[in-house]
């Protein structure tokens, strides 16, 4: 039985990983579907925890929780997004805990690399300036889409339902967690097998050309930036083969 940790990216939450983790589970896997501290129906936490501490560090640390406390071994881990850089610190952490990594549309960082950092070429100029401008009025967090207009835009969902699901449940995201650098350097966290699982949105290509020039599998969703919203199966399909090899 194969075993899935689903970690959600940026203004998302474990929430949004529940039609894919439907369908593994239907396969007979084992699904974990963590939110990060400061997100989803975590976000209550911002009035007890002071934001500056809901960094990489922290959010790395929610997921190791779980691998822990639930004794989670040979686990496929899966980060989209945001989440690129968390399963990539937690292969440093805990690679005796980790069978493969997979990236949905998620961030490649090299050491010393933030979330920032990797903004400009996946999100353009003017998504940057955006997010700089939050960060030097040292806002908190960084708010989510306001609208599910702006929602379609920024993530290609077009479904109504779709779009009115994700609209209610998106929150603001915690502003230490994009300036933070990752570390990394532990020669073990290294040889986990990776894959990258990209889709048609724009400005993702250099972040799959990271991939490919390390000689990971790659695969290939026809969709925009949440694939696990509107392609679900396909999704879970591609988990399901790399699983089996």
């Amino acid at each position: 039985m194969a075993t899935f940790v689903l970690v959600h990216g940026a203004w998302h939450g474990g929430w949004c990983w529940q039609r894919v983790a439907t369908l593994l589970r239907e396969e007979g896997a084992h699904v974990s579907t963590p939110t990060l501290t400061g997100l989803g129906e975590r976000a209550h936490l911002s009035q007890y925890i002071d934001p500056v501490a809901m960094d990489l560090d922290l959010h790395q640390n929610d997921v190791l929780q779980v691998l822990e406390y639930q004794g989670l071994k040979d686990v496929i881990l899966v980060g989209h997004a945001y989440a690129g850089m968390v399963i990539t610190g937690l292969a440093q952490s805990c690679p005796h805990r980790l069978s493969h990594l997979v990236y949905v549309n998620g961030v490649v960082p090299a050491d010393g690399e933030s979330m920032l950092d990797q903004l400009e070429a996946v999100r353009g100029p003017d998504f940057i300036d955006r997010i700089k401008g939050f960060l030097d009025r040292g806002e908190p967090f960084l708010p989510p889409p306001d609208t599910a207009e702006e929602v379609g835009r920024r993530w290609g969902i077009t479904d109504p339902d779709d779009l009115a699901w994700v609209a209610s449940r998106v929150t603001p995201h915690p502003s230490a967690s994009f300036v933070q650098p990752i570390r990394l350097g532990r020669p073990e966290g290294e040889t986990i097998p990776r894959s990258f699982v990209g889709s048609s949105e724009a400005g993702f290509e250099s972040v799959a050309g990271r991939a490919k020039a390390a000689g990971w599998r790659t695969y290939h969703i026809e969709s925009g930036h949440d694939p696990m919203v509107t392609h679900p199966r396909e999704l879970a399909e591609i988990l399901l083969e790399i699983a089996q090899q």
